[in-house]
């Protein structure tokens, strides 16, 4: 059976719509009730099944490193550790965490195309710290979704989830080749379109991708904000390659955004 063994979370992003806090902290490692983001990406993943996370780090990030640190002086100094300590030792005891240095955030194709010669021929998860994906008591949920979708068809998939016409120039938006439904072949992708967009239907920080998309590396122009997009990376690839959308288990968060986050830790609160 086929299935996915290894997703990328790129973390080298400047965080610049949560200034001025980004400037020391790392968005990833911003506290949800008392776990920082990329422990909710971890568990995640390995719901998923996925086996290793690579994470695309910046060159200064300590922050994220310190967290993930089994053998660090915090947790060999207790001779018993707490219950909250032992949920991360045995969170890490289930996964592999690999570092991937990117030396200058360029945009998230740039950032995938970082760990090309780490993954070879090797089709992958990619999930973004931006969203944080609320369980809602789904096994697999978030990037569970699509692994599940890959291991019946091997192809490219997108999570999506309607957003309101107002919302869409924020986001990359798919062109439907079909009717509205949970899982469908998209024509094309958008991304952040000032007006006249193709659909209200919005790509969310979770992606299953081929490693036929590293044939394009240094291939794609730098789009918007400067940024070598992934969005575009995908336009491109799809006259070659089936890219299909899937709607996801979970309540998806944009905790890039300041309401968004406060959202997330109120739907948290109410399981405590």
């Amino acid at each position: 059976m086929n299935k996915i063994k290894k997703g990328i979370i790129p973390v080298a992003g400047k965080g610049s719509r949560l200034l001025p806090i980004t400037k020391t902290l790392s968005k990833s490692m911003f506290p949800l009730i008392n776990k920082p983001v990329i422990h909710y990406l971890i568990e995640e993943a390995i719901c998923a099944g996925i086996e290793e996370i690579i994470l695309i780090v910046g060159p200064n990030q300590k922050d994220i490193k310190d967290y993930l640190d089994m053998n660090s002086d915090y947790i060999l100094s207790f001779d018993h550790f707490s219950q909250e300590l032992n949920d991360l030792i045995n969170l890490l005891k289930k996964i592999k965490i690999t570092y991937i240095i990117q030396s200058e955030p360029l945009g998230l194709f740039d950032a995938i195309c970082a760990a090309k010669d780490y993954l070879k021929n090797e089709d992958f998860a990619v999930m973004l710290g931006d969203d944080f994906i609320f369980h809602q008591n789904f096994d697999k949920y978030g990037i569970g979704t699509l692994c599940d979708l890959y291991k019946n068809n091997q192809t490219y998939y997108l999570g999506i989830q309607e957003v309101p016409l107002e919302d869409t120039n924020k986001y990359g938006i798919v062109i439907p080749t079909y009717e509205k439904s949970n899982l469908f072949k998209i024509g094309g992708i958008i991304e952040k379109p000032k007006n006249n967009p193709p659909s209200n239907l919005a790509i969310i920080g979770r992606y299953i991708l081929k490693s036929s998309i590293f044939s394009l590396h240094n291939q794609i122009n730098p789009g918007i904000n400067g940024e070598i997009q992934l969005s575009d990376a995908l336009s491109a690839i799809i006259d070659n390659e089936d890219i299909y959308a899937s709607t996801i288990n979970g309540q998806r968060f944009d905790i890039g955004d300041k309401k968004g986050y406060v959202n997330a830790i109120i739907a948290l609160s109410k399981t405590l």
